[in-house]
């Protein structure tokens, strides 16, 4: 039976708020996990002592769950339709809620990857519901708060972990128990007030049907992986796996939280101004250049003085933070303002772009540990910073496009 209605944007955009208030969750627990995740392993393995590459397995398996995920993502949303598939990515995410009870870190590890699964469907499918219900001028708005959910989700962990770190770090389990919650609230909200749409647009029906096979033989779609990868390592980086162990090496009254603060706050700020500049027309392509190399050696510069000055090191990781999110509205809006897209394109697109991207991150990551563990500190960041120029060569093959000013597709 055909369930299918017709929406209001009204209803669109609420629907696109309760999305994006679940990956500001997802954003948080996940970094929540990552900052008590000392404290995790101690419980798990009796407090002996382990390597660090047991200690960012979370953190592996975590992005291998997005990768299959972004996947998977699409196809699922083109046979349930987008109501049903992100009921289905919401219970997902709430599997951090089971994750509190595992008996053990293999099983906690399993239930978080599962977690992960359902915010990375809701990423893709906010992105669906952006392209169905928000005017083109105004996609680089949705946009840039779609790259705010993440950095909002961190500055939360960031400020609750600096006010009142006492409390938060003596039960890990509670602490996680609280922010798991919320998933599970917005599971509620979502299955009491979304409507179903569909995520084929009604004008398109004569142009032929956007598939996997095209989407994995088109070369931007490669190029604009590559870039996104390299973005997300130096930024996923940045919040995740560098600065508790940036405390360790430079002993100097330097603080893990600051750093996220500096980072998040400044992205946020970032974000803010990306919206305020989302409906001046400019060439996007030289700007996302200018401002890739802006971060990396904003991002070079904080991690030196974090040795030297630790305020100037948070003021360098809060240009850092500004110059990321100033364009990352703006590269993750490209793709929208290409010739004949559609929300089923887009939805494949993005699934495509985020497996791979998250699959580039994960190889970086993954080969940044083992130099870490057996090359010493200073040669993997000399590799942290020299992978995140993957972002600026590959923006270099991008086209240059003629902003589109057209209402929505729908």
């Amino acid at each position: 039976m055909n369930t299918l209605t017709n929406v209001k944007k009204s209803q669109g955009i609420m629907m696109f708020i309760i999305l994006l208030l679940s990956y500001i969750v997802f954003a948080s627990n996940w970094v929540a996990g990552s900052n008590l995740s000392e404290k995790i392993v101690y419980h798990y393995f009796n407090g002996e002592q382990v390597s660090p590459m047991v200690s960012e397995v979370i953190n592996y398996t975590i992005t291998i769950a997005r990768i299959f995920a972004n996947l998977v993502a699409a196809y699922i949303l083109l046979k349930l339709n987008p109501r049903k598939a992100s009921i289905v990515a919401l219970v997902l995410l709430c599997f951090s809620f089971v994750a509190v009870f595992a008996k053990n870190y293999w099983l906690y590890t399993i239930a978080r990857m599962i977690m992960a699964l359902g915010g990375s469907m809701i990423m893709v499918y906010m992105n669906t519901v952006v392209a169905r219900f928000i005017a083109n001028d105004e996609k680089i708005i949705a946009s840039a708060l779609v790259t705010a959910s993440y950095n909002i989700g961190a500055g939360l962990v960031a400020i609750i972990f600096f006010l009142y770190k006492d409390v938060v770090i003596s039960d890990w389990q509670h602490t996680m128990y609280v922010f798991s919650l919320f998933s599970i609230l917005l599971l509620v909200l979502w299955t009491m007030l979304a409507k179903d749409f569909s995520p084929n647009d009604e004008n398109t029906h004569h142009q032929e049907e956007y598939k996997y096979k095209d989407a994995l033989t088109d070369k931007f779609v490669y190029c604009f992986s590559m870039g996104f990868g390299g973005f997300l390592f130096l930024y996923v980086m940045s919040l995740v796996s560098i600065p508790v162990k940036l405390v360790a090496q430079v002993n100097n009254g330097f603080n893990a939280e600051f750093m996220i603060l500096a980072i998040t706050m400044g992205g946020i700020v970032g974000t803010l101004f990306s919206i305020l500049i989302g409906k001046v027309p400019f060439e996007r392509k030289p700007f996302l250049l200018v401002h890739g190399i802006m971060m990396i050696i904003a991002m070079a510069l904080g991690l030196y003085m974090a040795y030297i000055n630790p305020g100037l090191a948070y003021f360098l990781f809060a240009i850092g933070g500004f110059v990321m999110f100033s364009q990352y509205s703006v590269y993750l809006n490209f793709p929208h303002e290409l010739p004949n897209m559609n929300p089923r394109k887009l939805t494949i697109m993005f699934g495509v772009f985020w497996a791979l991207g998250y699959t580039i991150y994960t190889v970086l990551n993954f080969i940044w540990s083992i130099i870490l563990s057996y090359y010493g500190w200073d040669l993997s960041m000399v590799f942290y910073i020299v992978c995140s120029c993957i972002y600026i060569i590959f923006v270099f093959t991008f086209p240059a496009l003629k902003v589109q000013t057209k209402r929505a597709i729908s």
